[in-house]
Formats: structure tokens, sequence, C-alpha cells
């Protein structure tokens, strides 16, 4: 290949994953998950953590599969009638890996991945299904004030790493493992390493004690997507996870961004703290593991 012909590649290359991008991008809140790990990739020159399978008509990019590590994200238009023809190519492509895949998106198209897979000899062994919510607007000041007397919510230092352990493995073992997952402490810590460092992150401290926190997961130029939004089970039902919800929301408002984020359909008093603070169901959400 001469000189000539590798900058054609390159800017073949560059103009695709502009459009995958683009893609994306029209499809927020949605794909706020995928859309942040895509920008990451590709800013940060490591393209080869991210992997795209993309169904274009005429040109136009229709549906994607974007494949980061072990999780899977299905994202398409809902006209798209020929989704099983990229379903079936990337299951060919990682079989050897599918026995452990984790799918991630709306409900529907996880759903209909599901079915694929399932063509395969693909059966899941847990799944859980949320309710997709989007932040509609400021919220109210009451939220902004909630909580018992001497709460403070601030963003935490190194110096709270170890006492955030507590709160984030009690976290992963409520929220996130699925029935068959294992807790690994020290990936936990890793966890909170990173989100102190990297991540927008509050915590919420009462009379001395971290008794909640929240973070970002996820964060696009004009989305981000709340995650590990925890309580301690002793200081429930006062008021803190409004509080600190509400002072999250603010702050990202502040910049120009706004707020999604997704709750499991069996807590409904969960899913009330968000509504009172502006959030409103916009679709399911569906995670399943493989």
């Amino acid at each position: 290949m001469t000189f000539l012909e590798r900058i054609e590649q390159r800017r073949k290359t560059g103009a695709a994953e502009a459009q995958v991008m683009d893609f994306l991008e029209k499809k927020l809140p949605f794909s706020v998950a995928v859309y942040a790990k895509y920008l990451r990739a590709y800013a940060e020159r490591e393209k080869e953590t991210v992997h795209t399978w993309a169904l274009k008509e005429n040109g136009v990019i229709q549906g994607a599969i974007v494949r980061s590590g072990l999780t899977v994200y299905p994202v398409f238009d809902d006209e798209v009638k020929k989704f099983e023809k990229i379903s079936s190519f990337f299951l060919k492509k990682n079989a050897r890996a599918t026995h452990r895949f984790v799918f991630h998106g709306k409900a529907r198209e996880v759903e209909l991945l599901e079915q694929y897979a399932a063509e395969f000899g693909l059966q899941p062994v847990d799944h859980i299904v949320y309710d997709f919510m989007a932040a509609a607007g400021a919220p109210p000041a009451q939220g902004l004030c909630a909580g018992p007397p001497g709460l403070i919510v601030r963003q935490p230092g190194v110096s709270d790493i170890d006492r955030l352990f507590p709160l984030q493995a009690g976290y992963e073992q409520e929220e996130v493992l699925p029935k068959t997952g294992t807790f690994d402490p020290a990936v936990c810590r890793m966890i909170i390493e990173r989100l102190v460092k990297h991540e927008r992150i509050l915590i919420a401290e009462l009379g001395g004690r971290i008794v909640g926190k929240i973070n970002t997961n996820a964060v696009t130029p004009s989305w981000v997507q709340i995650g590990g939004v925890y309580v301690h089970p002793s200081y429930r039902k006062r008021g803190i996870a409004t509080r600190m919800t509400a002072v999250f929301v603010q702050g990202l408002l502040d910049e120009g961004k706004r707020a999604s984020l997704f709750v499991k359909k069996e807590k409904p008093e969960t899913r009330n703290v968000y509504s009172r603070v502006g959030f409103r169901v916009a679709d399911d959400y569906r995670i399943t593991y493989y």
C-alpha cells in the first residue's frame, strides 16, 4: 500500500467513525452509555477497545451493535427490518465470547438481540428490567434542601476512598451484581479510585459519617448518565437521596448538560425519589447477562 493509499484509508476510516458517532448522538439519551465509551475510545486513541458493526441503507446508518469489552450495546432505528442480518453477523464473529456477554440498552433492542442469540443456542442466566428516566428540568427548591439537619453534600477527595468502600460495596451487592455474580473487594476498591479521580461524584455526610454517594458513569457533551446512587440502609427514608440527586442534577444543568438514569422496575420507592426531583420515565431499559 502506497503512502497516498494509507492516507485515503485513514480518511475513510475517520469518516466512518464520525458517521457512527453521529448516529449514536441522535439516539441520546438512550445511547449515553455506549456513546460515552465510543467517544472515550477514539479520543484516547484506544480504538481496539470498541468494535462496531453498522447496518447501512443507501449509505445511512440505521442500526449498530457496539461491543466494549464483553458489554454489547444494540442501537437501531424503529423502522429497521434487517437487524437480523447484522445480529447474525455479529454473533458469528464473536462466537468465542458470547457465553460471557452482557447486553445493555433499550428493552426492545436488547430483547430483539436476545432472540437472535437464542438461535445460536445462547440462553441468558439473568436479566434486569429498568425504568429509563430523564430529567425534565431543574429540580424543585425543596429537593435542594431536603434531608436531616446537618447533612453535608460535597465532593470527596482521595482521603475519602477508604471511607467510601462500605457504600460502594453495598451498592454493588444490592444493585449491580447479577444472581450468578461474585463480589470482588479488590475490584470494588479500583472502582472507587476511578470514580473519585475521573468521574463526577458527590457524597452525603452526616455527623462525620459518609452515608450516601452519587456519581456519573457515562458522560457525553450534552447528556450525562447518573449511577451509583446509594444511601446506607440505616439512613434511608430521610431525604438524603433526594438532596444528593437534586444537587447533582442542578450542577449538571449549570454546565449545560442534561441527566438520565435507570432504576429497577421492582423499586417504586426509588423511582419516586427521582420523580420528586424532576425525572420522568422515558422507556424501558434492559440488561441481560450470559
